[in-house]
């Protein structure tokens, strides 16, 4: 080696010349071709100077040379990556960890990679692999965080995010990146001031847009879009034109501008290495610009598209649901018998109000219904969580089968239950003294046993819906559920779905008894105040006129957590009514299914 030169080489790097540090480099290997010093500086100064193919090949000199040190083939890794040679990428960040299991960086950006590849699930073991190594690692926190979400581990995410004194000294993508993450656990406001603090930042600009889309106002999320829609046609970063396009399109949709929409998703379409979750959305955004231009076939064929990504991305997430022939949502399969069912006098102690719980299949009006009694001061709602769920899992927990079990319970078990739900409770919903909650989770329906062992006086709403309609609208959406993402990819897996949940219903409505109140949406719709009357003789309600103006409330609200957060905003119509009806030929061939459950409701699949 050759010191002299390699202190120039040095001085060049730091200097920021990367071009003559590696025109040095390449003349010192020349005569020192294995050089150890050299290779890394050629390595280094190639990545610094964008010259990503060169800096792998040195890498890669540098794992033949040397194949027992991990960094090595880390940072092999780290330029496949960015080469989009994802298989090789991989091999080497595997090597690194088979050598240096609790490396990490490269458990960090192997993760980054399994991103990339749409192995989400894989992804999330990685970041929260690199969390057990550094606890303290913000970057490594917020990618699980946002990996948790994606995999519907919403508490595990939630515990994730990095204490708010962190948060400063985060560089700018690491705080937008966060902002993703509080936005879809609730925490808006925080959201908001991160972006508010970057006003120059045009990433950050994008970001905070699309936050006031999704919180409803639209004439900010509009100034700003203007403030920024000239970089795409500056060709900016494809991140930057990704969160532009789909704002674009998200407002166009919004004022019904669909040519307008159409040309910023197809713009979407062309931009390189978009993200599989992105592709779908894109095909959704098709889809529904194809429904209102009355195209039904284009929108279906978009449609098909769409699952079908959305398929391969579950499968990333959850493969056991994903390659799976059974039911997605497994809980629709534990049936009680009548000798279980037994649970003695009710219990609730009197000096606890209980939930008011809204139930029924997704995409059947729950979120109306919930915006209804938010909008009376007696009531408090949260964003759908999955409190009963815990109280499943921990009853699980303490040795009981559920719900085989529940009769089992003692009331010393009850009341760590309820302590659980409510301390859950409360860290999602501020309740003034007095304030009733409203627990909107549709699809605690199948989970009727616990809520009735847990609170036997509980008010319970059951939001129905044609169930062409609600098919239909399930279908058209883009969930982050896996299990969802699963059981919508084909109009035959929903039919069926659907038809277990309303089973499920059906068999333990009559052995618990619930005493539900029955809401179809049609009626709602159409009879608005006639509806407004049998929720509140229901509930006890007297001053009932904040539930018939609740779409002002809703408006006021800001983030609602549900895909239908733009219309519950508006004025109730019955622009969804039957909306099924065009679509009628894709639907004949799941009718034999549906059949037995619309017989039950009452309603006509042939008219």
């Amino acid at each position: 080696m050759n010191q002299p030169l390699l202190g120039l080489a040095v001085a060049e790097y730091e200097a920021g010349r990367h071009d003559d540090c590696s025109a040095l480099c390449r003349s010192a290997l020349g005569r020192f071709p294995d050089d150890e010093s050299f290779l890394t500086l050629l390595a280094m100064a190639s990545q610094a100077g964008g010259r990503i193919e060169d800096a792998a090949a040195a890498f890669q000199r540098l794992t033949t040379t040397h194949p027992d040190v991990p960094e090595y083939w880390s940072n092999l890794g780290l330029m496949l990556r960015q080469l989009r040679r994802h298989p090789e990428a991989e091999a080497a960040f595997a090597h690194s960890l088979a050598l240096a299991p609790r490396l990490h960086d490269t458990l960090l950006n192997y993760g980054l990679l399994l991103l990339d590849m749409g192995r989400i699930a894989d992804a999330r073991h990685r970041f929260l692999d690199a969390c057990e190594v550094d606890g303290e690692s913000s970057e490594a926190r917020i990618y699980a965080a946002l990996a948790c979400l994606d995999c519907g581990d919403t508490r595990r995410a939630e515990a994730l995010i990095p204490a708010p004194s962190a948060w400063p000294s985060l560089d700018a993508q690491l705080r937008r990146d966060l902002t993703k993450a509080l936005t879809h656990l609730g925490r808006v406001d925080e959201a908001e001031a991160l972006l508010q603090g970057d006003p120059a930042d045009p990433a950050a600009i994008a970001r905070l847009a699309m936050l006031h889309e999704r919180t409803n106002r639209i004439d900010s999320a509009n100034a700003l879009l203007e403030r920024i829609r000239h970089h795409i046609a500056q060709g900016d970063d494809a991140d930057l034109q990704l969160d532009v396009l789909t704002l674009d399109a998200a407002l166009a949709m919004r004022e019904k501008d669909f040519p307008r929409a159409r040309t910023a998703t197809d713009a979407l379409l062309q931009l390189g290495d978009l993200p599989f979750q992105a592709q779908a959305n894109a095909y959704f955004t098709l889809a529904r610009i194809a429904d209102k231009q009355d195209r039904r076939d284009e929108a279906m064929a978009h449609l098909a598209i769409a699952h079908d990504i959305q398929f391969r991305l579950a499968s990333g997430m959850a493969p056991e649901i994903a390659e799976s022939a059974e039911e997605p949502l497994r809980i629709a399969s534990k049936w009680m018998q009548p000798d279980q069912c037994d649970f003695g006098p009710a219990a609730t102690p009197p000096d606890i109000q209980p939930p008011v719980f809204i139930v029924g299949f997704p995409r059947s009006g729950t979120t109306m219904l919930e915006q209804m009694l938010d909008a009376h001061p007696a009531y408090a709602s949260m964003d759908e969580r999955i409190i009963i769920q815990q109280c499943v899992e921990r009853m699980e927990a303490m040795g009981f089968a559920y719900p085989y079990q529940l009769d089992r319970l003692a009331e010393a078990d009850l009341e760590k239950l309820r302590a659980l739900y409510w301390a859950e409770a409360d860290k999602v919903v501020g309740r003034t003294a007095g304030q009733i909650l409203v627990d909107k989770n549709p699809l605690n329906m199948l989970r009727l046993p616990m809520i009735r062992r847990l609170f036997p006086t509980a008010r319970i709403i059951l939001a129905l819906r044609h169930p062409c309609d609600v098919i239909l609208s399930c279908y058209m959406q883009t969930f982050r559920s896996p299990a969802f993402m699963v059981l919508c990819s084909t109009l035959e897996r929903l039919a069926k779905t659907y038809v277990n949940a309303m089973r499920f219903w059906i068999h333990h409505e009559a052995l618990l008894n619930p005493g539900a109140l029955v809401l179809r949406y049609e009626e709602t719709v159409t009879d608005f105040a006639a509806q407004v009357e049998r929720i509140a003789d229901y509930l006890g309600i007297e001053d009932r006129a904040p539930l018939a103006t609740f779409s002002e409330h809703a408006a006021r609200k800001g983030y609602i957590s549900t895909p239908s957060y733009s219309q519950v905003i508006e004025a109730v119509n019955t622009r969804a009514v039957a909306r099924w009806h065009p679509y009628r030929a894709y639907f004949e061939p799941v009718f034999p299914i549906l059949q037995p459950i619309a017989d039950h409701w009452g309603y006509r699949l042939e008219g």
